[in-house]
């Protein structure tokens, strides 16, 4: 049986007012979809799951979790693509610049 999600609003005010309840509701509903899973793929989301916590303990701010988790997928997604369209060959992964240039806008103005 599928519980009924808070709305956007509840969910942002019980970030700001109890994240301990919103981390608990993260945790629940973590758990129904695993176990809602056939019980075949239940080991691998777990371990899956373990990944994603890793990540987001080791990550000193919400948006380096966000970026590193972002990372894992697709990271996950190259390799699939390698599979289906190299013989399971490793292509080359695109590179990407370590550092970039941070542009400074005017402020706008209070019209």
């Amino acid at each position: 049986m599928q519980s009924q999600w808070p709305t956007t609003d509840e969910l942002l005010k019980l970030a700001k007012e109890n994240p301990d309840a919103l981390e608990s509701l993260r945790q629940r509903e973590i758990e129904s979809l695993i176990s809602s899973a056939p019980q075949s793929m239940q080991r691998r989301l777990r371990g899956l799951q373990f990944q994603i916590d890793a990540k987001r303990s080791l990550s000193k701010t919400p948006m380096a979790a966000c970026v590193a988790i972002s990372q894992m997928m697709f990271d996950s997604v190259y390799e699939l693509n390698d599979v289906l369209n190299n013989d399971g060959q490793k292509a080359e992964k695109p590179t990407t610049s370590e550092a970039a240039d941070v542009l400074r806008f005017p402020a706008a103005l209070n019209v």
